[in-house]
C-alpha cells in the first residue's frame, strides 16, 4: 500500500503524550492471520482541545479491517505512551512532541503520521494584581510552574523569555505535575505563573484578576503540542497501514465537525471531558472556549496541512535553547505525511 523512568530521562529515551494504537503483535508488524486488536494510547485526561480525538478513537472508528476491535487505552502518565510505541507494545500513540522529538533524536525508529490537534490550547496565567509581565516575574526572581523540565510548555517559555532578552536563568522553574495544583498554587501565591488550558484560564479569571500573560500561538507559527506517531516497523505492515489510515480518517472527520458544528461539539465535551465543570458547561461558557479553538488557535485544521518538516523545524531552535534538543532530528524522515495524503484521497 506504501512505501516504506521519568520526564528527563525519557526526553533522551523518547516518549510521548500521544494517543497509541497497539497491535498484539510486536513491533514489527508481522502478525498471524488470528484476530487482533487495535490497541491505541491515548491521555487519560480530556481537556476542551483534546475532546475531537477522544471522539475520534472512542466513537468514530468502527470497523478496522483486520482487526476485530479497537481498544483506547487511558495513560495517566504522558511520557508512557511513547515509551510504549516504541516498546512495542502499542501501535500508534497520541504523544507529545516533545518526547516524540527527543527519542527520534536519539535514534528511536519513529514517525509521525498525524496531528493530535494542531498548535496548543494551553496558555500562560498570572495574577495580574501582582504581576503584569515576564519581565517582572525575571526581576522579582519569581517563580513559574510547569508539568515538568523540558516538557513542550517549558521550552515554549524558555524561548519566550530569550525573545524578551530576558535570562531564563532568573526565572525559578519548578515541577507541579496536576493542572489543579498548579490553579491553587496560583490562587494561593505560592507562584507567579503556570500554564493552563484556555477554559481553565476563564474558569480561573472568574475568582479574581487572573490574565493570560502569554499567548503560544501569538509567539509561534504553530507551536506543536501532541502528534500521533507511531514505529517504521511497524508501518511496515500492509493491514497496519491501512488501519493507521483508517484512524487518520477519523480524527480529520471529528475536526471537520468540531469546526462546522458548535452543537455537534458542545454534545461530544458533554461526553469525553474529564472535568465535570466542562462536561455541564453551558453556552455562556463553552461556545468563546469553542470560538477561541477553532478560529484563533485553529486547533482542528480540516487537511492538517501544518504537518510538515519546514513548520516542525521552526520550533527546533527553542527546544535547543531549552536543552531538550541537539538539534540534529531527522525531521524529513521524521515526518512521514503518506498515510495523511491517503486519508485525505479517501475523504474527498
Amino acid at each position: 500500500m506504501f512505501e516504506s523512568m521519568n520526564r528527563r530521562d525519557l526526553l533522551k529515551v523518547g516518549a510521548g503524550g500521544l494517543s497509541v494504537l497497539a497491535l498484539g503483535g510486536g513491533v514489527g508488524g508481522a502478525f498471524a492471520a488470528d484476530a487482533r486488536t487495535l490497541k491505541i494510547n491515548t491521555l487519560a485526561s480530556a481537556a476542551a482541545v483534546n475532546v475531537p480525538m477522544q471522539s475520534a478513537l472512542r466513537s468514530g472508528l468502527g470497523k478496522i479491517s483486520g482487526f476485530t476491535a479497537a481498544e483506547v487505552r487511558p495513560t495517566a502518565k504522558i511520557p508512557q505512551i511513547a515509551q510504549e510505541v516504541i516498546a512495542g507494545s502499542a501501535d500508534l500513540g497520541d504523544a507529545d512532541v516533545a518526547s516524540t522529538l527527543a527519542a527520534a533524536e536519539a535514534g528511536a525508529d519513529l514517525k509521525i503520521i498525524g496531528l493530535s490537534y494542531s498548535n496548543t490550547s494551553q496558555v500562560i496565567v498570572v495574577n495580574a494584581d501582582k504581576t503584569k509581565s515576564l519581565q517582572e516575574v525575571a526581576k522579582a526572581g519569581g517563580t513559574i510552574a510547569v508539568n515538568s523540565i523540558g516538557d513542550f510548555m517549558y521550552v515554549m517559555l524558555i524561548g519566550v523569555l530569550q525573545k524578551r532578552k530576558i535570562d531564563p536563568k532568573s526565572v525559578n522553574f519548578i515541577e507541579m505535575g496536576s493542572s489543579g495544583d498548579r490553579a491553587r498554587a496560583l490562587l494561593a501565591g505560592r507562584v507567579d505563573a503556570v500554564p493552563m488550558h484556555v477554559e481553565q484560564a476563564a474558569q480561573l479569571a472568574q475568582k479574581g484578576n487572573f490574565q493570560i500573560l502569554v499567548r503560544p500561538w501569538q509567539e509561534y507559527d504553530n507551536w506543536f503540542s501532541a502528534v500521533v506517531m507511531t514505529t517504521g516497523a511497524w508501518l511496515k505492515d500492509d493491514a497496519n497501514k491501512a488501519a493507521a489510515v483508517a484512524v487518520l480518517k477519523s480524527i480529520l472527520t471529528s475536526f471537520r465537525q468540531t469546526d462546522d458544528d458548535y452543537a455537534w461539539y458542545k454534545s461530544q465535551v458533554a461526553e469525553y471531558a474529564s472535568s465535570k465543570e466542562l462536561k455541564g458547561a453551558d453556552d455562556a461558557f463553552l461556545k468563546p472556549v469553542w470560538s477561541t479553538l477553532t478560529t484563533e488557535i485553529k486547533a482542528f485544521p480540516k487537511t492538517m496541512d501544518e504537518l510538515n518538516a519546514d513548520q516542525f523545524a521552526k520550533v527546533i531552535p527553542a527546544y535547543k535553547e531549552a536543552g531538550a534538543l541537539k538539534g540534529t532530528v531527522d525531521l524529513g524522515k521524521l515526518i512521514d505525511r503518506a498515510y495523511l495524503e491517503q486519508a485525505l484521497k479517501e475523504l474527498g
